[in-house]
Order: C-alpha cells, then structure tokens, then sequence
C-alpha cells in the first residue's frame, strides 16, 4: 500500500468528524436539548487531528520505529469516542465506551492508536444502521490489553472474513481501512483481530502488550 493513499484514507474520518460536528453544532442553535459546545471542541479537536496528520505526509516519510509517549490510554480513548460522537450522533447510531480500569498509563504511539481506533470506529459506523449501537470496551487482562469496537450491524459473513484486512478487497465496502488498521497494530507490537457472525455484528479487538504498564 503507498504512503500517499494510506495518508489519503486517514484523512477521511477527520474530515468526516468536521462536517458532522458542523451539522450538529448547526442543528443545536435551534434544539437547546443538544450539547453545541461539546460539537464545537470535537471540530477543533478534528481541525487539530487533521493538521497533524497533514504535517507529518508533508514533512517526514513513515516512520520505521514508532514515537513512544506516556500516556493514559483510558483517556486517550475516551476521548477519541467523545470525538466521534457527532458522527455516530448524525446517523442515529448510539456510540458506548466501557472499561474495566479507571486509568491506565502506558507508552505506545499515540497517533498509531488514534489511527486504529478511528479506523475501526468509521468502519463500524458505515455498517450500523440507525437505532443500532456500537461499544467500544477497554479491558486490562494479564501481560495485555484489549481494546474492542463491536457492532450491530449486518456481519460479515464467514468466507468473507479472511479478506477483510487484505489490502484494496473493496466486496462489501471493504477497503483500506482494515488493512491499514492491522499494520498500524503490528508496528505497535499487537494483533488486531476479527469476530462476526451474520446478523449479529461484527467485534474487532486491538491486544496490545501492556509492558510495564501500571493499571488504576
């Protein structure tokens, strides 16, 4: 996959995240039951993200080792969910995080994990219909932590899943994003992986080691 349509592609849910918090922040103005300044943080917390995102294809070529930070990874994906809220909102999808820890601080590429998260939650969302749900759940378990993006959406039938993270295989509306998301895991040191069953959604699970990673 080139470097310029991998960029391409995650620039998509950025994007994406801008024009549906504009919409909703839109629609607050004349609706006093919806929250406009939360839409407004997550549009400038998207202009940021894309700014970001932007700087690095402009200025630097992929990275072979990844950018290590110290952060809190529960509240590194809270507020990735709180960002695609408007989106999820937008298409009547309801958007659900759960952990089993209060805090968990850990090292890891960041920007890797926003990347994986995002894809995963943008795939999520163009297979969910409206009243469906999708729960994305935070588990410390051992030498690991998994991060699960479920969904009720349609599923994806069985001889169809060992192509999903096979890069440009578009049946079903399969493209990049998958494919993109398993490589961003691997560089990290983890696997992503797949459940689903027809009819009943489909549950993609981020393991990560934790390292010396202090659970709270």
């Amino acid at each position: 996959m080139s470097m310029d349509v991998e960029w391409a592609h995650d620039l998509r849910m950025p994007l994406q995240l801008i024009q549906s918090s504009a919409t909703m922040l839109k629609l607050s103005l004349d609706d006093p039951t919806l929250d406009g300044r939360a839409y407004a943080d997550t549009l400038l917390a998207s202009v940021a993200q894309l700014r970001r995102l932007m700087d690095e294809a402009l200025t630097a070529t992929r990275r072979e080792a990844p950018l290590l930070r110290a952060v809190d990874l529960v509240m590194c994906v809270k507020s990735l969910c709180a960002g695609c809220r408007p989106y999820a909102d937008e298409r009547g999808v309801s958007l659900r995080y759960s952990g089993n820890v209060a805090a968990l601080a850990m090292r890891l590429d960041e920007d890797a994990l926003s990347r994986v998260l995002l894809n995963l939650i943008s795939n999520a969302l163009r297979f969910t219909p409206p009243g469906g749900e999708i729960r994305v759940a935070l588990a410390a378990r051992g030498d690991a932590v998994e991060l699960t993006v479920s969904d009720t959406g349609a599923g994806i039938p069985a001889e169809k899943q060992p192509w999903v993270f096979l890069r440009g295989e578009t049946d079903g509306g399969h493209g990049y994003g998958l494919p993109i998301a398993r490589e961003l895991a691997r560089r990290m040191g983890g696997e992503l992986t797949l459940r689903s069953r027809p009819g009943l959604g489909s549950a993609f699970t981020l393991r990560l080691p934790l390292g010396d990673a202090k659970a709270v």
